[in-house]
Parts: C-alpha cells; sequence; structure tokens
C-alpha cells in the first residue's frame, strides 16, 4: 500500500510514469521494445473497415504501433515478470474512482495480452452496474454475464469473437436488480472455473472498488489492478480502496497510471 500511495504522490507532482509493482500511463514517453511484428495485428494488417466501428482510445488495435499501445506492452512484460514468481491467469481490473479510465485500461491490456498468439485471452465485463465494454468492441450486449448467471443461457451463448483471432469479449448483459448477488453465486465460481480451464488469461473489467463487487471476486482471481487516473483520482480514494482490497486478502499486483489520450 505504501509504494502506490508514493506512486500516486509522484504522479501528482509531475506528469510522467510512476511505478509500484507495474505501470503504464499513455501521456508516458518511456522506450518499449516491441513485439514480433509476427504475433500482433498491425496498421498494415488492420484495414479501416476493422476499425471504423471500434471506440478510437482502443489503441491496442486501432493503433497498435503508436506510443500508447506501446506503454500497454510495457505493462505485459511486467506483469509476465510476476507470473514468473507466482502464476497469473486471472486479473480483475478496478478502480477507486469513478470515470478513471478502468474498463478502456482493461480492454487494452486483454488486446495486448493477446498480441502473443500462443495465448488465449478472454475479457469479461463484470460492472453489472454501468457496462462500457460493448461500446468499446461494438458487441451486442443483450444478453451476457448477468444471463449467464441468472441461470437458463449456456456459455457458448454469451461468449463473442473479438477482432483478434485468439480473444473473446464476455459482455455484461442486461442491468440486473442486484450486481452483488449474481457476482457472489456459485455460478461465478463455475464460469471463472472454466474459464481458467479454456483460457490462458482470464482479464475482468468490475466496478470501482467502493461498490463492493470487486472484493467479491477476490477469492477467486490471481489479482488486481488498480487504475488511476493522473491529477483526477483524490489520493484519500486510493488508499481507502487499497485498504478495503486488503482486507478482502486480495493481491494488489500494482497500479496502472493513466492520462488522457
Amino acid at each position: 500500500m505504501g509504494k502506490m500511495q508514493k506512486a500516486l504522490k509522484k504522479a501528482q507532482q509531475r506528469s510522467s510514469a510512476a511505478t509500484a509493482t507495474v505501470a503504464a500511463t499513455s501521456e508516458a514517453s518511456a522506450h518499449a521494445t516491441p513485439h514480433n511484428a509476427a504475433e500482433r495485428p498491425t496498421a498494415a494488417t488492420i484495414s479501416n473497415s476493422f476499425r471504423s466501428d471500434l471506440d478510437p482510445h482502443l489503441v491496442a488495435l486501432v493503433d497498435p504501433e503508436g506510443v500508447h499501445a506501446q506503454q500497454y506492452r510495457m505493462l505485459v512484460r511486467n506483469l509476465d515478470r510476476l507470473a514468473e514468481e507466482t502464476p497469473i491467469t486471472s486479473i480483475v481490473v478496478t478502480s477507486a474512482h469513478g470515470k478513471d479510465g478502468r474498463s478502456l485500461s482493461a480492454a487494452n491490456l486483454a488486446c495486448t495480452l493477446a498480441e502473443n498468439t500462443e495465448r488465449k485471452v478472454v475479457l469479461v465485463d463484470a460492472d453489472l452496474r454501468a457496462p462500457t465494454l460493448h461500446n468499446l468492441f461494438a458487441l451486442d450486449n443483450q444478453r451476457g454475464l448477468s444471463e449467464y448467471l441468472a441461470g437458463g443461457t449456456m456459455l457458448e451463448m454469451v461468449l463473442q469473437k473479438c477482432r483478434l483471432p485468439n480473444m473473446w469479449v464476455l459482455p455484461s448483459g442486461r442491468i440486473p436488480s442486484s450486481a452483488g448477488e449474481l457476482l457472489s453465486d456459485k455460478r461465478m465460481d463455475d464460469l471463472l472455473t472454466r474459464l481458467g480451464r479454456d483460457y490462458d488469461i482470464v482479464v475482468i473489467d468490475a466496478p470501482m472498488v467502493a461498490t463492493g463487487d470487486p472484493a467479491i471476486l477476490s477469492p477467486r482471481v490471481d489479482g488486481f489492478l488498480m487504475v488511476v487516473r493522473m491529477g483526477q483520482t483524490p489520493a484519500k480514494a486510493v488508499k481507502q480502496a487499497v485498504s478495503d482490497l486488503e482486507k478482502a486478502e486480495a493481491r494488489v499486483l500494482g497500479t496502472l497510471l493513466v492520462g488522457d489520450c
């Protein structure tokens, strides 16, 4: 917790990347060594029609050679190094404050992980209160996680293929009356077990910590990534969020510092 607070303080004092365990920012200009070009989509291989209906801030897909996409590769390399010590196959991306860029960060992280074509990646929208991933990827959200957890819907009916050959997205589905109850149901345990068996990495976009939903997921995942927007996320909110995750015995992998693209 101390490292994360120091990282936030430094980020507020200067406009550059700060690091806890893992860190990246869309405003940083650190030099990153790209993966083998054959392992990721490039500007030459992604047509305009491919990108036209995607959110322009989904940099891992719409501008894979840009500096912002390079920062996500830096983050993935740091996560891979952490995984050498303790396996990381499921990551919850959360935040301490609203409008911190959490969902966009989760989406870019998942796409960057999928650049390694040997990895099968699934991105899950577990924000059943205010979902956004379906908008980023231009996907149908008539049914998704909430319908699966409510029962009567097969997983194959709600998983949707991403533009990358080895990536899938599980959208949120319709907003339920009680998100917390669905996420704490045994079907969520069964879902994560199955996804862990069928995919190499599961990235979960969860609401901000204050909702209590991320804590529900704590015993079921390998770690949490806290998104902090430089100059906007209150330090007090970060401190409280980290404290809440620690009470839930969550493994906080680090902070992801982001700025405006």
